[in-house]
């Protein structure tokens, strides 16, 4: 059987959601959810969560992308956090003194007596490698065309724009990460009695690869703005132009309900893919049970439903006043 087939990279990314799902949720509990601000504060205030949930809603969205070059890239990211991730916390076993077999094991497999989350996680990459594998092709033409953008006569405007925001982008944050992990080296080195051991060497190469992998990041997110910028740019120039029109000659609203719409849609869209596993297991935490109710599931599932039908009848209601207000200037001036 070809395991390499363009119908299957869908469901390797199911497959990828569904074992990543433990190794996102497990290590918190409620009690860091219960407000906005608690769960903000848990999310930016904890390295590993917040490349996992990057990572978790990287691969939730990549699986329901209608365009096929938005799937691709974000299938991408969703690998690439995810290794971060992997760096990040095998840095900090490193940091604890742990012994190298329990490290790979606590990275890998499991952590002490809580469930094998890390094993599913580690075969979880397997699907993805293979999604990404099939949909190489994609990836290759997505770059090419940005690149093809740039390099035209027209928008030389725009490559320079982006060269000089490419340019700080990576100077201040190259800059900031060498600087950090001189700091962090020489405060370790302190520290250690004698000369250059294998736990300096180890933090210099996971810190060399870390600032690889978000020098990586920050390229997939200046990618990300470019790409925006050139499927936005005519309706952007055209609702600027409109915001001029001081007599209110055309409605702006049809123009940008549609942009609206879609962002509270994927606002409400990541809030039930990640609220539902969050409060779909009541227990959570190191050294716990790990206890899934289903019907909340299906109770968080009905209200995203509901807010997603909220939204939308919201939104037509009100392109259908513009409508018949433009409609009844028209026949005014009749």
């Amino acid at each position: 059987m070809n395991l390499i087939t363009e119908k299957l990279h869908r469901v390797y990314l199911a497959i990828a959601l569904v074992l990543v799902i433990p190794d996102t949720f497990y290590w918190y509990s409620l009690d860091d959810y219960t407000s906005f601000q608690t769960t903000f504060n848990a999310i930016t205030g904890s390295t590993g969560l917040t490349w996992l949930l990057v990572s978790y809603l990287a691969l939730f969205f990549a699986i329901f992308a209608q365009k096929l070059e938005m799937r691709a890239f974000l299938t991408v990211v969703a690998i690439v956090t995810r290794v971060y991730f992997l760096v990040w916390i095998t840095d900090i076993w490193r940091a604890n003194e742990v012994s190298f077999p329990t490290l790979l094991k606590n990275v890998f497999i499991k952590t002490n007596d809580a469930p094998y989350i890390e094993l599913f996680a580690l075969i979880a990459m397997i699907p993805l490698i293979l999604s990404l594998i099939i949909q190489k092709t994609r990836v290759a033409n997505f770059l090419t065309a940005l690149i093809n953008f740039l390099r035209q006569p027209e928008n030389r405007n725009h490559r320079i724009g982006f060269q000089a925001v490419s340019g700080i982008a990576y100077v201040a944050s190259a800059y900031i990460m060498i600087t950090t992990l001189i700091d962090y080296y020489d405060v370790s080195r302190g520290e250690v009695n004698s000369g250059l051991n294998s736990t300096l060497m180890w933090l210099l190469v996971l810190g060399v690869i870390s600032i690889a992998l978000k020098m990586l990041i920050l390229t997939l997110g200046l990618i990300a703005l470019l790409w925006a910028w050139i499927s936005w740019k005519q309706d952007i120039q055209l609702v600027l132009g409109h915001l001029k029109d001081f007599k209110l000659n055309e409605y702006l609203t049809r123009k940008v309900a549609g942009y609206l719409y879609t962002f509270y849609f994927i606002l409400v869209v990541g809030l039930v893919a990640a609220g539902v596993p969050i409060f779909a297991a009541t227990t959570f935490g190191l050294n716990q049970d790990y206890s899934v109710y289903p019907m909340v599931a299906v109770a968080g599932l009905l209200i995203g439903f509901l807010a997603l039908l909220a939204l939308r009848l919201i939104f037509e209601l009100a392109v259908a006043i513009v409508h018949i207000a433009e409609n009844t200037k028209n026949n005014l001036r009749r």
